[in-house]
């Protein structure tokens, strides 16, 4: 028995080491030196430090404008500015992120591992990073440190910058993990040229969709960077980002990146980000951003639109870890969502269950029905990216994620690639105001109008997922929802099939459980697995006649 005792308690010991050491280590392993950077840098003083500057533009009555930052000059000055203007900013996207980490691992043993298994994956994440990269990140760390950081304690602020550089590539390695509840993804995309454009100029668009937190939208970041080295560009993202998700160059050069998914991925690789902000620094056509993609070893897939004033079209190149294809343009039209359409990837299996299985496809296909008319207008795509009907324009309410627009976008942006112009749109969702930009700066140009979404997102939306939520914890603990949090439920999103789905579960009578069940079928769940869940529990309920009637 002794024995025995001495086996138990040594293997205990062995899976508490497992459990904690272990991703201790990794989280060490992840600490970087950062470059050695030069001496005066500079202090911010009302907002600018030598050409830099951070603005708030277009604030007025009609509505709350978007943050402006301009960068100029060396890595290490761009970075410098970056992280000690702009660092206030930075440091509540970092709120918003931690703040999701308990939803997204709900125990404290998982998000250890989590963080830890992050840690031991970027180990060689610094070798994909360029050298004028590394010293713009530890610049912008070294700011933070001296302005602004308050999260120091979970890792030194070089090696947290190197980490979310990476975060769109980890959370789609980690998106079918069954104990993390990573938030689904519904980035959309279009261009349009020649006759399907009003004035034959190349028009782009695209929705970025992000469930980062509230930061990622309301604090969202026009950058015009004017590099010591390279193109200018202006990019549109967030405060500490020195990648890009979605910008122009000076040479006409538009790129956006929507995640994808195919068969094979790497552990670590070159983020994709910094791959889309070379492209916007050092490429002026389309081949020259095909050939930076294809020499960039990224871990996981991504859709890259590319468009060209120079080239005057836009194509989508797929690339991931196991190759690189270019899908053009289809009668002078392109519609991306987060699937991979070119021939290449006709046996990925991955890919195909993507397209099965997730809102991409019913998204491209509205998409591109909303697209068939000719003399598309820049307004026009503003407001098919805010479109959020079904496939034949059914009413959905708001919020399912089968829909373009569900009211989770982080930024929205349509461009004239031809004029060099492109209008960025104040919150919520991309249904504010579209403000106009140029690599220089902002535009004294009216900017476009809000959709009357506005008000319905700012009057219902909240309060409405509040109840969503209230009723999912009660049934999820056996519990019957208050009258008065299905009321709001279902009478604050009427026409969304989740209203319908929870108040069938939480509802006693058969032939009432029934009818919304019924409904919730009939309005389109967003994922088919979602139907079938529903279909399950309909043919579970008994037919039998509502009391009463």
């Amino acid at each position: 028995m002794p024995v025995l005792r001495w086996g138990l308690a040594l293997a205990f010991l062995l899976c508490l080491w497992t459990a904690f050491a272990l991703p201790a280590l990794g989280i060490i392993l992840a600490i970087r030196r950062p470059p050695a950077l030069p001496d005066g840098l500079g202090v911010p003083v009302d907002g600018r430090i030598g050409a830099s500057r951070l603005e708030r533009v277009g604030a007025d009555a009609a509505g709350p404008g978007l943050w402006h930052l301009h960068l100029d000059g060396s890595p290490a000055q761009i970075g410098w500015a970056h992280g000690a203007l702009a660092g206030h900013l930075t440091a509540r996207i970092e709120d918003d992120l931690l703040a999701k980490l308990p939803v997204i691992a709900p125990s404290f043993l998982l998000r250890h591992a989590l963080l830890g298994s992050i840690g031991l994956l970027t180990r060689s994440l610094a070798t994909e990073v360029r050298s004028d990269e590394h010293i713009a990140l530890a610049a912008g760390a070294a700011a933070m440190v001296a302005f602004h950081d308050h999260h120091r304690r979970i890792l030194p602020h070089y090696s947290r910058s190197l980490q979310y550089h990476a975060l769109h590539d980890f959370s789609h390695l980690l998106i079918d993990h069954p104990l993390l509840r990573l938030p689904n993804i519904g980035c959309t995309a279009v261009a349009v040229r020649g006759s399907a454009s009003a004035d034959g100029h190349l028009l782009v668009g695209r929705l970025f969709d992000f469930e980062g937190g509230t930061a990622f939208d309301d604090d969202k970041v026009v950058m015009t960077v004017r590099p010591e080295q390279g193109l200018a560009y202006v990019s549109v993202a967030w405060a500490g980002m020195s990648g890009a998700v979605t910008g122009m160059n000076a040479a006409g050069l538009w790129v956006s990146i929507n995640a994808a998914d195919t068969r094979r991925t790497r552990l670590c690789g070159r983020p994709i980000v910094l791959a889309a902000r070379e492209i916007l620094s050092t490429c002026r056509t389309i081949s020259e951003a095909e050939a930076v993609l294809r020499a960039s070893p990224v871990f996981v897939s991504a859709a890259v639109v590319v468009a060209s004033r120079s080239d005057d079209r836009a194509v989508v190149i797929e690339v991931g870890p196991s190759g690189c294809a270019l899908r053009a343009m289809a009668d002078d039209r392109l519609v991306v969502a987060n699937h991979f359409d070119a021939a290449a990837w006709d046996g990925d299996a991955v890919n195909a269950q993507r397209r099965r299985e997730g809102t991409s496809t019913r998204r491209a296909g509205r998409a591109a029905t909303l697209l068939t008319r000719d003399g598309q207008t820049a307004a026009d795509l503003l407001a098919l990216l805010r479109d959020r009907r079904g496939p034949a324009g059914e009413d959905l309410g708001f919020g399912n994620r089968g829909t373009i627009n569900a009211w989770i976008g982080a930024h929205l942006v349509v461009a004239d690639v031809s004029a060099g112009v492109l209008w960025v749109c104040e919150p919520a969702h991309g249904l504010g105001r579209a403000l106009a930009f140029t690599v220089d700066g902002p535009l004294a140009s009216p900017p476009l109008p809000a959709h009357a979404d506005l008000a319905v997102e700012a009057a219902q939306a909240r309060s409405w997922a509040a109840a969503r939520d209230a009723v999912r914890r009660h049934l999820a603990a056996g519990e019957a929802p208050a009258a008065t949090e299905l009321a709001d439920l279902l009478t604050g999103n009427p026409r969304h099939y989740e209203a319908h789905w929870l108040a069938g579960l939480a509802e006693r009578d058969p032939a009432k459980r029934r009818r919304h069940l019924d409904a919730a079928l009939s309005l389109q769940p967003a994922y088919p697995a979602e139907a079938r869940r529903i279909a399950s529990d309909l043919a579970a309920t008994p037919a039998t006649a509502e009391a009463g009637r």
